[in-house]
């Protein structure tokens, strides 16, 4: 039951569009997204948008003020946004950002969010696919049994409200 159309707690419309071309380019699919799914799969940006939702109003505009910085780099090298430029095009902002002292932790801190909302092992509710754990062969005598709860992510008690209501 993909939700598509689904309205962001958080982000604009543009801002989705933004962390949506930054997780792809950082975590790909696969040959087989049933196998190998990357980001946008699993719903990264949903993660993202639950995680900016819930923090502390410095830490939203922090992000912000990072996702006007990469467009305006982009705007700047390439004349046009971020989730509009090629794959190749899109390294070299971020590149540009990383070799930078004055932007380097901030190229990092996005990067950091995109990559917790794979490798967390985070998926949408609705998608029922390979996750990264999966991918990866994560699991062992202390992990292979564990129920992940992600219901302190706002997108998840949506979905779970909305299944009693209909169920």
């Amino acid at each position: 039951m993909p939700e598509a159309k689904r309205k962001y707690y958080f982000l604009s419309e543009t801002e989705a569009e933004f962390y949506r071309a930054l997780s792809t380019l950082i975590i790909p699919t696969g040959a087989d997204p049933r196998v190998s799914p990357g980001a946008q799969e699993v719903g990264a940006v949903n993660y993202i948008d639950c995680t900016l939702f819930d923090f502390p109003r410095e830490v939203q505009d922090y992000f912000r003020e990072i996702t006007k910085l990469v467009n305006e780099k982009s705007r700047e090298r390439f004349s046009r946004d971020f989730p509009e430029i090629s794959d190749l095009d899109k390294d070299s902002v971020l590149k540009s950002l990383f070799l930078d002292p004055r932007t380097r932790e901030r190229a990092f801190d996005l990067r950091s969010l995109a990559l917790e909302g794979f490798y967390s092992d985070y998926h949408d509710p609705w998608y029922e696919g390979a996750t990264a754990w999966d991918v990866a062969k994560f699991g062992g005598k202390r992990i292979s049994g564990i129920k992940k709860d992600w219901t302190f992510l706002r997108v998840w008690r949506d979905f779970d409200q909305k299944k009693e209501v209909e169920g």
